[in-house]
């Protein structure tokens, strides 16, 4: 059996390890949108650098066979 937390209607105390939880639903899953949202994006801003280095290095290939060819 959980116990509340005095003045925290969404704590509870777990008597077996004596942890804080957090039993509000909805903001949980709120936070892990959240959280979701920022790792996409990062992952989304991961990409988008290694395509500029792609194009970079595209870009510095064609320049030398440019070079090369006059």
């Amino acid at each position: 059996m959980m116990y509340k937390v005095k003045d925290h209607k969404n704590l509870v105390r777990d008597p077996s390890n004596q942890a804080v939880l957090n039993v509000d639903r909805k903001t949980l899953i709120e936070l892990r949108d959240k959280k979701e949202t920022k790792v996409t994006i990062q992952s989304l801003r991961e990409e988008i650098d290694d395509i500029k280095n792609d194009f970079q290095e595209i870009k510095d290939l064609l320049r030398q066979i440019a070079s090369k060819g006059s």
